[in-house]
Formats: structure tokens, C-alpha cells, sequence
């Protein structure tokens, strides 16, 4: 899949926003800025309803995540809800879970940026390589 015309600071900004409620379909389809990003709508083409582009989304996402690196794959398993028993957990209980992977304190893991800040930039660098063919 390439998408050449994919805006990174964009793309990581979303990814950034997308913490609150995760990447899984359902939560995507809720705010379609992330799936447009990454399963945009073609011009001139009818374009697949917006439950498939999230489907989409999700898995490209989730697909994304599985092939980083430990301990961020797991991190970001977590804070993105992809990760069993998280669909419901709040932001903060899954800041807590993903802290203790690396050791460190919640408020350090959200306010340090070699921590939440780092782990989500490496998603965006990782899914802005497969989406341009840079990877």
C-alpha cells in the first residue's frame, strides 16, 4: 500500500489523539481523522463505507504495532487498547500498565519524551513507512 501524499507530523499528531480511546474499529469509526490518514478515500472511486476503512485502519495499525521492536510493540499493544483485557481501561490505568513495562513512573512515562512520546513517534515513523514504501 502506498500513499505518498501522507502528512507525518499529521499522522503522529492523530496517533497522539487516538490514545484517549485506542485503535480498534470501533473506537476509529468514532473519529474518522486517523482512517482517513490512513485509508483514504480515492478520488474518482466509490469509496468502501466508512466501517471498512476503519476494519482497514485497524489492522494496518494493529499489524503495524505487532512488527516494533520490544518493549514498544507491548507499550504500544497497551496504550492503543489492541492488547487483551484493555478495551475498557481508562487512558491512566493503561499509562500505568505500559509504565511498568520500562520501569517507570506514570507521570514520567506520559511527561518524559523518551517515553509515551517517543513510543508514539515510533509508530507514526513505522506506519509512514509502510504507507509511503519508505520501509
Amino acid at each position: 500500500m502506498i500513499t505518498p501524499t501522507v502528512d507525518f507530523e499529521a499522522l503522529r499528531s492523530e496517533l497522539r489523539a487516538t490514545l484517549r480511546r485506542g485503535a480498534r474499529a470501533r473506537s476509529l469509526l468514532d473519529r474518522m481523522a486517523l482512517v482517513d490518514l490512513l485509508i483514504p478515500a480515492k478520488p474518482n472511486e466509490e469509496a468502501p463505507p466508512d466501517a471498512q476503512r476503519a476494519l482497514e485502519a485497524a489492522r494496518l495499525v494493529a499489524d503495524t504495532v505487532d512488527a516494533l521492536d520490544p518493549p514498544i510493540d507491548r507499550i504500544m499493544s497497551i496504550m492503543l487498547c489492541l492488547a487483551p483485557g484493555t478495551a475498557g481501561m481508562t487512558l491512566s490505568a493503561r499509562r500505568t500498565r505500559a509504565a511498568d513495562l520500562v520501569d517507570v513512573q506514570p507521570v514520567t512515562f506520559r511527561s518524559e519524551e523518551r517515553y509515551e512520546q517517543a513510543f508514539v513517534t515510533e509508530l507514526a515513523l513505522a506506519l509512514y513507512g509502510r504507507l509511503t514504501g519508505c520501509a
